[in-house]
């Protein structure tokens, strides 16, 4: 048996309302968009290794190689990797420079291999390595970025190398 006052009741609690669940879908569209927006950025490397997220540049003259990561986090460690040919060194060195700015904003954790000097000349911080022969160089410096969000500046450079530069966004 059945009363024509509990359908309208039954309604009631439903509340059908077209308008109110077209705001809803719109709502949950844009919320899978930004989710396959994150994933897909996170698949490409922003939020760490992967393939957007690797770079490498050179001096204007190619003696220089630097491998950055684009995308770093702050308080996060991240490696800066500077190789230089065979056939640099002058004197049984090789003088590698970077701009005090750009290591104001990091934290060095660790050089590989240690310089025998490091000096401060106008801008930059130049770092000495002895070098057997004229054989290549590779310096791993081991960073922890502590400047905040934003984006970084870096100018990299040797004695017998052009200077390379190269930008890494910082996130939180």
């Amino acid at each position: 048996m059945s009363d024509s006052g509990d359908d309208s009741d039954i309604a009631d609690l439903i509340d059908e309302d077209p308008s109110s669940q077209r705001r809803e879908w719109v709502v949950n569209r844009i919320a899978w968009a930004g989710m396959a927006l994150i994933v897909a950025a996170g698949l490409a490397g922003v939020w760490g290794g992967g393939v957007s997220s690797q770079a490498q540049t050179t001096g204007a003259d190619g003696r220089l190689q630097v491998d950055y990561e684009r995308f770093v986090r702050n308080l996060g460690e991240t490696t800066l990797q500077v190789r230089f040919p065979p056939g640099s060194a002058r004197e049984g060195s090789i003088r590698l420079s970077i701009s005090q700015e750009y290591l104001s904003e990091n934290e060095i954790m660790a050089t590989t291999p240690e310089p025998d000097t490091v000096t401060a000349e106008g801008d930059r911080l130049v770092y000495e390595f002895p070098v057997r022969g004229n054989g290549p160089l590779t310096v791993t410096f081991d960073l922890r970025p502590t400047s905040g969000m934003g984006m970084l500046d870096a100018t990299v450079g040797g004695s017998s190398a052009a200077p390379a530069h190269f930008r890494q966004l910082v996130y939180p």
